[in-house]
């Protein structure tokens, strides 16, 4: 099966109308990572008004997804959303 990934963890931000938007971007293994690593993302942006998350991981030969937009308002996610970017 063919599956592309990411070499290392990237951070890129942007600021829009004082609105600050930092995508993290992590090599994991398993789902187990993930977990883990949403909960420490989450308590160092404690501040943060939504924490918009999306992966696709290889596990067992199987594509595993998820997204979720955390309640983002729809007029912000500017013709996408999470699930739909991870896929790029």
């Amino acid at each position: 099966m063919n599956f592309v990934t990411i070499k290392e963890n990237v951070t890129a931000q942007i600021v829009e109308k004082k609105s600050k938007f930092i995508a993290k971007l992590y090599y994991v293994e398993n789902q187990k990572e993930i977990s883990n690593i949403i909960e420490n993302v989450k308590k160092q942006y404690f501040d943060a008004k939504h924490h918009c998350i999306a992966y696709r991981v290889l596990e067992n030969n199987s594509i595993v997804e998820k997204a979720n937009d955390n309640g983002e308002p729809s007029r912000h996610r500017r013709g996408t959303n999470a699930k739909n970017f991870a896929k790029q």
